[in-house]
């Protein structure tokens, strides 16, 4: 699914250099509001995150996510009918609010039917169909927008996305194990017994409503670490295409394939990242680790003299960096009971994407007042580090 939802918000950056979509949508040469078709799906999605607290909690997670992809796909559908920017600026912000219900129901998911030594993985799980969705979708979109037109780029990720509702019509994914009818008794009471131990753990921390949550000290360490997490993942993969063009005179095909090989590490690194997450009882060591080599990968982009080693550190960065995600989920599914997942998923996930969203911009301005990628650099170096201290002061809590 999360694959799926990738290539609905992605999509558009193929149709972006596709001149019949331009020209029927009267684009061409209007650089500011080809960016605005980016920027109000991330505001949007950002807000939808933590306005649709209230749905998942309403509805539970099947259902929430049956209503996220259902407005999600309606909305593609129409764009691939109306050509006009209007419309299609209308698409973006549906997509948001479905995308933005779609993503917290991921997190209370994984709670509810995994242990806490499981968590790492199956938040990588998901998480890799984000860095999948970035490797296939140019290619993608790219063949359908030559071979069938570009309404189709809207047509077939709305279609995909019904597909995948099956497994949850069918109830192969359910709320709860205990609404599940397909897995053994067994199982069910092997999940509930380490979900209740843990839980009791949890009701030391003194969070008990939304308010305390987000007072707590520790809550609030993790939105900054998610934070850093999503500041280079943006930054990065934004600025990247250009600085390895000026700055450091590739031509496009080999920026592109660098930039594949960035997403394919990136997948790895979650991965790899999950795994290391379940190993390690205080998962903050993970993140900490992590953004430090961020940090340092990120410099070393800005600094080294070699246009090859540059790509080696930009790539180390890109897959290091997807470390800091499971290991964060993981810490809030620990630090959280289960009445307030849907809350604190949201609102973590909407804060720290709007507060991220700002930061290619950030790093843009550096670069155009200072005539070089250093100083936009330097900032992401500075953001991975104070990621990297939230962290540590996350392990001396006990995370």
């Amino acid at each position: 699914m999360w694959i799926v939802v990738y290539l609905q918000r992605i999509n558009i950056g193929a149709l972006l250099v596709d001149s019949r979509f331009l020209q029927e949508l009267g684009l061409m040469g209007q650089t500011a509001q080809q960016g605005l078709l980016m920027t109000v799906f991330l505001l949007v999605y950002s807000v939808a995150n933590i306005a649709a607290v209230p749905v998942s909690n309403l509805l539970g997670p099947r259902r929430a996510v049956l209503l996220g992809i259902f407005i999600a796909s309606a909305a593609m559908l129409a764009g691939g009918w109306l050509a006009s920017f209007t419309a299609i600026l209308w698409v973006r912000v549906l997509l948001g609010i479905g995308n933005g219900i779609h993503f917290p129901n991921m997190s209370i998911l994984v709670k509810r039917w995994f242990p806490p030594h499981e968590r790492g993985l199956a938040n990588s799980m998901y998480g890799v169909g984000g860095c999948v969705g970035m490797i296939v979708a140019f290619p993608l979109f790219s063949a359908i927008n030559t071979r069938l037109g570009w309404e189709f780029s809207f047509f077939i990720p709305a279609l995909l996305a019904l597909l995948c509702t099956l497994p949850l019509w069918l109830r192969w994914i359910s709320d709860r194990p205990q609404d599940n009818p397909y897995i053994l008794k067994e199982e069910i009471n092997y999940i509930t017994a380490c979900n209740q131990e843990q839980e009791a753990t949890v009701s030391d921390n003194g969070i008990s409503g939304a308010k305390s949550m987000l007072l707590n000290r520790s809550f609030i360490l993790l939105c900054i670490a998610y934070t850093a997490f999503l500041c280079s993942w943006w930054g990065i993969l934004t600025w990247m295409p250009q600085y390895l063009v000026q700055a450091r005179e590739f031509d496009m095909n080999g920026t592109s394939s660098n930039l594949a090989l960035a997403y394919l590490m990136a997948a790895v690194g979650i991965l790899t990242g999950g795994r290391l997450v379940d190993k390690t009882r205080r998962k903050s060591s993970i993140a900490i680790f992590a953004l430090v080599c961020v940090a340092l990968a990120t410099l070393g982009i800005a600094l080294v003299p070699s246009p090859i080693l540059a790509v080696v550190f930009m790539v180390m960065a890109v897959g290091i960096n997807e470390f800091v995600y499971p290991a964060v989920w993981s810490m809030l599914q620990m630090l959280l009971p289960d009445s307030l997942m849907a809350a604190g998923s949201g609102i973590m996930s909407g804060t720290s994407n709007l507060l991220s969203a700002v930061s290619p911009f950030i790093i843009g301005w550096l670069i155009q007042i200072s005539g070089s990628y250093v100083l936009g650099l330097l900032f992401l170096v500075t953001i991975s580090a104070c990621g990297a201290v939230s962290c540590v002061l996350l392990y001396r809590q006990g995370y």
